[in-house]
């Protein structure tokens, strides 16, 4: 797990598993739903509570706050070699998770669960964010997930 130190204005905290974009929504007659609905909502659920078990006691949810994620994937398996090179990475393997899913999506995942106008979990609503930094990368080590940080800004 990833060290974590938060202070009355920033809060950081790491959500376990594949990070989930906020999707396309998807028409079936007069229903509207994500195209990936079930995975979304266990992720929004798992990055809800982790911010929630890391909030500061005094957080401000009405402050306009910067948000910075680092999203973190498993790499293919094509990425890697065969045989006597099992395990090793292939010299042609990309550096860059650079295939889907969309990071502007990702974000948006994030933001509605700590921005949600029903739970309220950081924010009292997402249009408090007025600035996003986010990067994804592919795994390095044993950590498979996100690391988010909200900074209050007033």
């Amino acid at each position: 797990m990833k060290s974590i130190e938060n202070s009355p204005n920033s809060v950081t905290f790491a959500v376990l598993g594949t990070p989930v974009p906020q999707g396309s929504m998807k028409a079936y007659g007069s229903r509207v739903v994500a195209n990936n609905a079930e995975s979304l909502a266990s992720w929004r659920s798992d990055v809800a509570a982790a911010a929630h078990r890391h909030k500061p006691e005094d957080w401000d949810i009405h402050a306009a706050v910067s948000l910075r994620c680092e999203f973190v994937f498993p790499r293919p398996l094509t990425d890697y070699g065969t045989g006597r090179n099992a395990g090793k990475l292939k010299p042609s393997a990309p550096q860059h998770h650079t295939k889907m899913p969309d990071l502007d999506k990702l974000c948006r995942g994030v933001a509605d669960s700590i921005g949600d106008a029903v739970a309220r979990v950081l924010l009292k609503n997402d249009s408090q964010i007025v600035s996003i930094y986010a990067t994804k990368r592919y795994q390095t080590d044993d950590f498979l997930g996100a690391i988010i940080t909200v900074t209050a800004l007033s």
